[in-house]
């Protein structure tokens, strides 16, 4: 998960002016890039994102590693196929590379969008929700400088969450760039207790209220000693990378139906995502959780994940790349 889905508090990843960004297939000044006004993501947000973390290594032939890149290829391509739009995610590594090294940078947060194209406008409606021709996708790149990560003594960071009503889809598995379903939590929840997160609460048909995921994070509280995450199916969240690095590296961590009084009792609450990495919430609707500070299961979750990065062992071999379709970015 990623700034995509951010708070007006989240970091800040402003576009610097002289970025190049990615459009089908080309690398161009950002104010030179531009999208037809008839392409399906524009006009029924019809497409997907995925947003990755590059960070320095400090090593003369490898500057820069990107977190959990494999991972984010291959939660990208099942995206891709569930919706049909057909575009050879393996790309994004040779692309993502290219990306940064034009913009001369090492530490970025960077923003992947590919959608169903734009149609032919001489043979059918563009307002046709079904294609009524085959068109190419339409892909684009951008990236925002972030600071350095320091693995050797890298501390939880904190945040100020609220709690509001999950009404959105049940598709949360899929990372759609029809973001309104987190766009409206995220301003109400700021508006209310100046919130960077909203912690998104679904009610349920047997009339339990469960806890699924943050606008821009996936979640996990903290009991006594006993870290727990929300189950992926309960109320159909988005299975986050950080998520699933994090379950890896420390098995203890429980997948489980987490109601929204034990949201509100827990001892700890942690914000889990590509660049939020492990984040605290010190304050859950204006109250104190726990001492308001980073507890002891924040700094040993960092710990785990900042080790992971550097000794590398935090991705997965890399897919096996299919050939791209006619008309994707080659």
């Amino acid at each position: 998960m990623d700034p995509a889905r951010a708070t007006p508090h989240a970091p800040n990843l402003t576009v610097p002016s002289t970025v190049l960004v990615h459009l089908n297939g080309q690398l161009l000044p950002h104010d030179r890039a531009a999208v037809s006004p008839f392409d399906r993501g524009f006009l029924f947000g019809d497409g997907l994102y995925e947003g990755l973390r590059a960070f320095s290594t400090g090593t003369p032939h490898h500057p820069h590693r990107i977190i959990g890149l494999n991972r984010h290829i291959r939660r990208f391509q099942r995206g891709l196929d569930l919706c049909g739009i057909h575009y050879n995610a393996a790309l994004l590594a040779p692309i993502t590379e290219h990306l940064l090294a034009a913009n001369h940078l090492h530490d970025a947060f960077v923003y992947w969008q590919v959608t169903r194209g734009t149609p032919d406008l001489t043979s059918g409606p563009v307002r046709s929700r079904v294609m009524t021709s085959p068109h190419p996708p339409t892909v684009f790149a951008y990236l925002s400088p972030l600071p350095p990560l320091d693995l050797t003594s890298a501390l939880p960071a904190a945040k100020r969450a609220g709690c509001q009503r999950d009404l959105r889809w049940h598709l949360g598995h899929i990372k759609s760039i029809s973001l309104l379903g987190n766009v409206i939590p995220a301003i109400a929840a700021h508006q209310a207790v100046a919130a960077d997160e909203a912690l998104l609460i679904r009610a349920m048909p047997d009339g339990r209220r469960l806890l699924g995921e943050g606008t821009y994070t996936n979640v996990a509280v903290v009991r006594g000693n006993t870290v727990r995450t929300p189950t992926l199916t309960a109320t159909s969240i988005l299975p986050g990378v950080t998520r699933e690095i994090m379950l890896e590296l420390d098995p203890a961590i429980r997948e489980d139906e987490i109601t929204e009084d034990e949201l509100r009792t827990a001892d700890e609450v942690l914000l889990i995502g590509t660049t939020t990495m492990i984040t605290a919430v010190t304050h859950l609707d204006g109250h104190p959780v726990g001492n308001a500070r980073p507890g002891p299961h924040a700094h040993r979750l960092m710990r785990l994940l900042c080790d992971a990065l550097r000794e590398n062992r935090e991705d997965i071999p890399t897919p096996t790349p299919a050939p791209a379709p006619h008309g994707a970015d080659a």
